[in-house]
């Protein structure tokens, strides 16, 4: 099919879309904040319309879309272990007016853990948002060593991870639970009653398009099985592994929280991995 997309925009161009149109809070955030960050971390060491680019875990590809639209890139190849990028089509027409998905995006469910290296030809740029942090554990080191050898020599990887475990709201549920660090204070039976219990309506910025999906009491019980599936991963951890893996350093930085850390978290838990929110890592192979 991907041929024939590209034979209709040789023919008339990519199908026009406008911004104005967007309502949902959730594609804004992605289309615009998360594309533009990728932009500026990966847009400034590989020219992006000539790059082929592969975005792990790459979700309902609303950043992959807003790459092509607005930063000009030119082939990216999305891969996730559910398909909520096949909504994509229909996200695209309800917000920007689009009639069809660009060429330039194909997306390919995997199982996890899955090897990708040597089933496609090498990339040049391999980009990761908030993905990391739900690997399991055992399967970090082989995941990045199989994506290091998906890129070409010289190329570069971009991993964002937002929130990171032990920050205030490292749990992910806080679209159920604005109380900082209450996954470090409670047990895992009294957190689940907070979110079981939650009424009213969520942050429409938290509420992705697979909300619809699962139903409010349904999509409870999938973010909350999101949480004990965390591997907990922290900042340092991910730059070892990184490294162990065949990956150096271009550049990092570390976001940190300007709160105040409740007292039965001291000296239980390192400071740094309570205030460490996100890291932005790009990697070069």
């Amino acid at each position: 099919m991907n041929w024939m997309l590209r034979l209709q925009e040789k023919l008339w161009g990519i199908a026009p879309w406008d911004a104005r149109q967007i309502t949902d809070e959730w594609f804004r955030a992605h289309f615009e904040y998360a594309s533009d960050v990728v932009h500026h971390w990966v847009g400034g060491v590989l020219d992006l319309p000539k790059a082929r680019l592969l975005n792990f875990g790459c979700g309902d590809g609303i950043t992959d879309l807003s790459l092509v639209l607005r930063h000009g890139a030119t082939a990216i190849h999305g891969v996730d272990i559910r398909q909520e990028y096949a909504k994509l089509p229909r996200i695209a027409r309800e917000q920007l007016g689009m009639s069809r998905i660009p060429a330039a995006l194909t997306f390919e469910t995997i199982a996890p853990g899955t090897p990708l290296a040597g089933r496609r030809p090498l990339v040049d740029g391999i980009m990761s948002w908030s993905t990391f942090e739900h690997v399991q554990r055992d399967q970090l080191l082989p995941i990045l060593k199989d994506l290091h050898a998906c890129l070409r020599p010289g190329g570069f990887f971009f991993i964002q991870i937002e929130p990171l475990f032990y920050s205030p709201y490292g749990s992910h549920l806080r679209r159920y639970d604005e109380v900082p660090w209450h996954h470090l204070l409670v047990s895992e039976d009294e957190l689940w009653e907070i979110v079981r219990t939650h009424e009213g309506p969520i942050d429409a910025a938290e509420t992705d398009f697979g909300f619809a999906d699962f139903g409010p009491e349904g999509y409870k019980r999938f973010v909350f099985n999101e949480y004990r599936a965390l591997n907990r991963l922290t900042a340092d951890e991910l730059v070892a592994l990184t490294a162990e893996a065949g990956f150096h350093v271009v550049r990092q930085e570390r976001r940190n929280v300007q709160m105040e850390i409740p007292a039965e978290l001291h000296g239980k838990y390192p400071q740094d991995w309570l205030l460490n929110n996100e890291i932005f890592l790009l990697l070069g192979r």
